[in-house]
């Protein structure tokens, strides 16, 4: 029941920071289009990165929540999917809340490997049912 809920725990956390991308993206594509000369120089293509990648982790970590709620064993596998997507986007919002220090990738990646690691080990274990 404890890994359970650790489980679903860190299917909450993917989900908020797939939103925070989101919400991100949303910021840089808004500060492009009303031409605010704060921008990082992502470009919209950047923008547009974070916006569709954060969705799409999105629908990953909502299969992920719902199928880990119903014990499904591969459940799981929809979060080292979300967290393999959200890479890319989460390197870009890191990039632009740091003001494109270097380190915002690394930030990104271990995010992202701590994640998949996670989901991974809780694949492995018993269908919690």
């Amino acid at each position: 029941m404890r890994r359970l809920m650790l489980l679903q725990a860190g299917n909450v956390l993917f989900l908020m920071a797939g939103l925070g991308v989101v919400v991100i993206g949303v910021d840089a594509l808004t500060a492009l289009l009303v031409g605010s000369s704060g921008n990082l120089g992502l470009g919209g293509f950047g923008a547009v990165v974070m916006i569709g990648g954060g969705l799409l982790s999105l629908v990953f970590g909502v299969f992920a929540y719902r199928w880990t709620a119903r014990g499904e064993r591969y459940a799981p596998l929809f979060g080292v999917l979300g967290w393999a997507v959200l890479w890319l986007p989460l390197s870009l919002a890191a990039a632009v809340l740091t003001g494109g220090h270097p380190v915002a990738s690394f930030i990104a990646t271990g995010i992202s490997g701590v994640g998949i690691v996670l989901s991974l080990v809780a694949l492995g274990s018993k269908k919690p049912r």
